[in-house]
C-alpha cells in the first residue's frame, strides 16, 4: 500500500508525540514545568540525560503507562556517520491498538498548532485550509504499525536516496531490521506550486520524506527501542513484555542527528500564532548535536476496583519483581509522575518528603510527582487511598470461532462481560453492530448484536453471539464492542480493542462465484479485488502461496 502524497506531511507529527515524557520531566528540582528555566538546564538534560515514568489512572481503574527517556543517542544508532548528513529527523514508531489515540487525546493537537489558519505559514498551506485531523491518519494506517521515517533537507535528490539507502542498511545490520517502502517524496517549491496552483516562495530547497514499513514483529520493534536506551535507570526494573502483550501498546524513538540543523528548519517556517510547542522551542538554548527521545508505553485493562487500597507504579504496572529495587539513572535526572482520578482520597504516598522539595502532590488536580533522582534502592512508589473509589472489576472480551475462514465462510463472535467483583452493576448496555455498518455488501450478520441488562450480579456474566459470514476475500476489521454500566453515582464504559479478521482465498469457491455471480467485489474495492483473486490463484497452482487482500 502507498500512502496519499497529500497525508505524509502529518505522519512526521506521530514521532514528536513520544518528547512529551521529557517535557513533563523538565524541572526535577521542583517536579514542575516553570517558565524560568535556563539555558544551564536544558543542556544539563541533553547531556546527563532524563528519564520518566507517566502513569495515569482512570475512574474504573484501568492504567495508561508510559516510561520516556531523552539524552544523548546511544553509538548504535550511528547518529555521527555522514549517511545522516542533512537528515533533520529519524522517527521509529511502533504501535498496536489504540496508545497513540490515547496520547494524541491526552496532549491535544494544539500542542503541535495544526489547525488551519489565514497565516500563510507553509504547514496551513501543506495542510490545508480545513486544518488536520490527527485522528484521520487512523482511516490510512489503522491502529497496529510499524514505521521508520527519515527527514532530509536541502540536500540533492540523489544525495537524499543515497544517505537513505545506507541508513535502511545500517538499521538492517545493526538492528535486524526490514523494511518495505510506503512513501518516498520530494518537496520543493515545484511540488508545493503544483498543489496550491500558484507559485509558493519555500524558505527551503527541497525537503525529502521517506516512510517504510517495518516488517518485524511488534515485539522486536518494542525491544530495540528499549535497547537503545540508557539502562542504569528505572529500565532495569522493567518488564519490557508488559509494552508488548497489553492490548494497546507501543514504542518509538524520535533520533535528531542535529539539533542545529532542527531548530534551523523550524525557525525557517516563521509566522503564525504562538503555541505550546513554539514556547517550548524558545526556552531552548542553542544546542548543537545529536539528541534522542525513546519511550514506550500502553494502555492496560482494569487493576483496580472496590477492594483496592493502594498502587504499585513499578510492581503494579511495569513488572517489577516484588524484592527488586528501583534506582534511577547514574547520572540524570529521574522522575515518576501519577495522575489520579478527582475522586479518588488519597490517603499517604512514598516515599514522601516535600520539606526538601523531593516530592510534589498537587491536591486539588491529584497529581503526585517524585524526584527520583533524590532516591536510592526504593522498593517502589507506593500510593495509598480509600477502598471503594473504584467500581467492581469488569470485564469484556470478544472472541471469533474459528478465528479464520474462507469466502463464503462463517464465524461465530461472541461477546461476554463478567462481573468479578462481589457488588452490583447496573444498567448495561452492550453493543458491537459495527461489521454490518462498515461492509454492508460483503458480510451476513444474523443473531444478537447489542443486548441490556438491569443487573449484573457479582461472579456473574451476560453473553451476545452473532454470526458472519463473509462473502469475499481480506481482511475484516471488527471495531471495538462497547459496554456502559452504572455504580454508585457514575456511568462507566468499557470496550474491547479492534480486532482484524483474515477471510483467506478458497480457490474453487471463487471460481464458482466468479461464474455464477461475475467477478467478485466488495464495498471499497470493486472489481479490482477479483483481478487480485485471479492472480493469487494463479500464484497457489505454482506452489507460490497466496496473499490477502484489503477490504
Amino acid at each position: 500500500m502507498i500512502l496519499n502524497k497529500k497525508h505524509a506531511f502529518v505522519i512526521i507529527a506521530i514521532g514528536f508525540l513520544f518528547s512529551i515524557p521529557a517535557v513533563t520531566a523538565a524541572n526535577t528540582s521542583g517536579a514542575v514545568l516553570s517558565q524560568d528555566i535556563g539555558e544551564e538546564f536544558f543542556f544539563n538534560l541533553v547531556e546527563n540525560g532524563a528519564e520518566i515514568v507517566f502513569t495515569a489512572i482512570d475512574e474504573q481503574g484501568a492504567p495508561a503507562v508510559i516510561y520516556g527517556q531523552l539524552g544523548v543517542p546511544d553509538e548504535q544508532l550511528g547518529l555521527n556517520e555522514p549517511m545522516y548528513e542533512g537528515c533533520v529527523m529519524m522517527a521509529l514508531i511502533a504501535t498496536q491498538g489504540e496508545l497513540i489515540e490515547y496520547v494524541l487525546d491526552l496532549v491535544g493537537a494544539e500542542l503541535f498548532n495544526f489547525g488551519g489558519d489565514d497565516n500563510g505559514t507553509v504547514f496551513a498551506q501543506q495542510i490545508g485550509e480545513g486544518g488536520f485531523d490527527p485522528n484521520s491518519i487512523f482511516d490510512m494506517l489503522g491502529t497496529d504499525f510499524s514505521l521508520l521515517i527519515n527527514v532530509f533537507f536541502d540536500l540533492t535528490e540523489a544525495e537524499a536516496q543515497t544517505n537513505m539507502a545506507e541508513i535502511r542498511t545500517h538499521l538492517h545490520t545493526n538492528f535486524a531490521f526490514d523494511f518495505a517502502p510506503l512513501v518516498e517524496l520530494r518537496i520543493d517549491e515545484e511540488f508545493i506550486s503544483g498543489i496550491m496552483g500558484e507559485p509558493v516562495d519555500l524558505p527551503f530547497t527541497a525537503i525529502d520524506l521517506f516512510i517504510y514499513q517495518v516488517t518485524n514483529p511488534f515485539e522486536d520493534a518494542v525491544d530495540s527501542v528499549l535497547g537503545v536506551m540508557d539502562q542504569t535507570g528505572f529500565i532495569a526494573s522493567i518488564d519490557s513484555e508488559k509494552f508488548s502483550q497489553a492490548r494497546a501498546s507501543g514504542a518509538g524513538l524520535l533520533a535528531v542527528p542535529d539539533m542545529g540543523d532542527l531548530m534551523d528548519l523550524i525557525e525557517g517556517f516563521g509566522g503564525g500564532e504562538p503555541s505550546a510547542a513554539s514556547f517550548l522551542l524558545s526556552q531552548m538554548p542553542e544546542l548543537d548535536g545529536p539528541l534522542a527521545i525513546a519511550a514506550a508505553g500502553y494502555i492496560g485493562d482494569q487493576i483496580l476496583s472496590t477492594s483496592s487500597d493502594e498502587l504499585k507504579i513499578f510492581e503494579d504496572l511495569l513488572g517489577k519483581t516484588p524484592t527488586g529495587v528501583v534506582n534511577g539513572l547514574d547520572s540524570g535526572q529521574s522522575l515518576v509522575a501519577a495522575f489520579l482520578p478527582e475522586n479518588l482520597n488519597l490517603t499517604s504516598y512514598s516515599p514522601e518528603n516535600e520539606a526538601l522539595n523531593m516530592t510534589y502532590y498537587d491536591e486539588s488536580a491529584n497529581i503526585v510527582f517524585w524526584n527520583a533522582t533524590a532516591y536510592v534502592d526504593v522498593s517502589d512508589y507506593v500510593i495509598s487511598f480509600v477502598p471503594g473509589a473504584f467500581p467492581p472489576l469488569v470485564t469484556i472480551t470478544r472472541t471469533f470461532d474459528p478465528e479464520t475462514t474462507t469466502p463464503g465462510g462463517s464465524t461465530q463472535v461472541t461477546v461476554t462481560v463478567t462481573n468479578e467483583g462481589t457488588e452490583p452493576v447496573y444498567n448495561l448496555t452492550l453493543v458491537d453492530e459495527s461489521i454490518a455498518a462498515t461492509y454492508p455488501h460483503s458480510v451476513n450478520v444474523t443473531g444478537t448484536t447489542s443486548r441490556t441488562s438491569a443487573t449484573l450480579l457479582g461472579d456473574d456474566s451476560i453473553t451476545l453471539e452473532y454470526t458472519v459470514t463473509f462473502a469475499y476475500e481480506g481482511v475484516y476489521a471488527f471495531a471495538p464492542a462497547t459496554l456502559e454500566y452504572d455504580y454508585g453515582n457514575n456511568t462507566f464504559s468499557k470496550h474491547t480493542h479492534m480486532d482484524g479478521f483474515t477471510v483467506s482465498v478458497d480457490p474453487i469457491g471463487l471460481l464458482e462465484s466468479m461464474f455464477w455471480d461475475g467477478y467478485p467485489y466488495t464495498a471499497i474495492m470493486g472489481g479490482t479485488v477479483a483481478l487480485g483473486a485471479i492472480v493469487n490463484i494463479v500464484l497457489m497452482s505454482r506452489g507460490k502461496g497466496g496473499g490477502t487482500y484489503q477490504v
